[in-house]
């Protein structure tokens, strides 16, 4: 397992410096992106995950693709960049996954991911879109809560202007990407994806600060982010995935456990992974696993 950058685990060091300090806040701690001039995709050497040569991608299988996201406060707009993985002109009538990645670096830090996605039922079996929230690679901007909101909006809206349709559309966020993923289908009503995939989700900030610190401060003191999963999935309606590791020490399989019993719908599917940690879920169930229980919730 590659090591991630430890960002929210931080709270518990940072809680602690709360007697000396006014306030502290864990805001641009959230956000660990870096900058790239160029993305580099299958030649990036460094990703979160290494995959068998057998789920390996090549330059003819994406396009590298720019869209606006708009602030809803101040309208200003910010370009920002995904990658398309299949073949674009069929975007109306295949299916497509919207990945939404975790909190490190930017998207080649998670083409393996992606590339382990299109080869669900097959090479390039669905089409799979994924992208830089603000401030992340080539994007613009800098991160925030809206803002993640207002990415996958964005997002979504490049989709339906493929032709896209929701009944085709799913959305899965891994560990940072949950909390858009949640959002947008518990409240966007015009685009509601047919599943939801969530992998090694966030319940809340205040969930995190509870589990982290031996203290006892309320989240609004150390950050103004807010994360609540644990209350949105209760207006998420369509099947549900969840997948996380039972040693997961940077936000344990509490967290996800939490969402899974409030999740408001009705078909929802579990997978609790032995001896894995925060990233080291398609490692540890096993690749093909991955990949075929994937195939097999997609095709329910």
């Amino acid at each position: 397992m590659k090591k991630i950058f430890f960002t929210f685990g931080m709270i518990a060091v940072v809680t602690a410096l709360l007697v000396s300090c006014k306030k502290m806040t864990l805001d641009g701690l959230a956000f660990p992106a870096e900058k790239t001039d160029q993305y580099l995709f299958e030649a990036f050497s460094d990703g979160e995950i290494d995959i068998p040569s057998q789920y390996d991608l090549s330059a003819a299988d994406r396009t590298l693709v720019e869209f606006n996201s708009t602030d809803q406060e101040s309208g200003e707009q910010y370009k920002l960049y995904g990658v398309y993985i299949g073949d674009m002109s069929t975007i109306a009538t295949d299916t497509v996954i919207l990945y939404l990645h975790g909190q490190s670096k930017h998207m080649d830090y998670y083409w393996s991911r992606a590339s382990l996605l299109a080869h669900t039922g097959g090479h390039l079996n669905y089409g799979v879109f994924m992208i830089d929230y603000r401030g992340y690679g080539m994007s613009e901007g800098t991160s925030t809560e809206r803002g993640l909101y207002e990415d996958a909006d964005a997002a979504i809206d490049w989709l339906i202007a493929q032709g896209a349709t929701p009944e085709k559309t799913i959305y899965y966020g891994f560990s940072l990407g949950a909390i858009p993923a949640i959002d947008r289908s518990a409240y966007r009503t015009d685009f509601k994806p047919s599943k939801l995939i969530i992998e090694s989700p966030l319940a809340s900030v205040q969930n995190l600060v509870d589990n982290s610190t031996l203290m006892n401060v309320n989240s609004d003191f150390v950050t103004d982010l807010s994360f609540e999963n644990s209350e949105k999935i209760k207006e998420v309606n369509c099947p549900l995935l969840w997948m996380h590791g039972k040693e997961d020490t940077y936000i344990s399989i509490q967290n996800g456990e939490l969402i899974y019993a409030n999740y408001g719908g009705s078909q929802k599917t579990a997978y609790r992974v032995d001896n894995c940690d925060h990233s080291e879920v398609p490692e540890k169930m096993g690749y093909e696993t991955y990949v075929s229980n994937l195939l097999n919730y997609i095709r329910e």
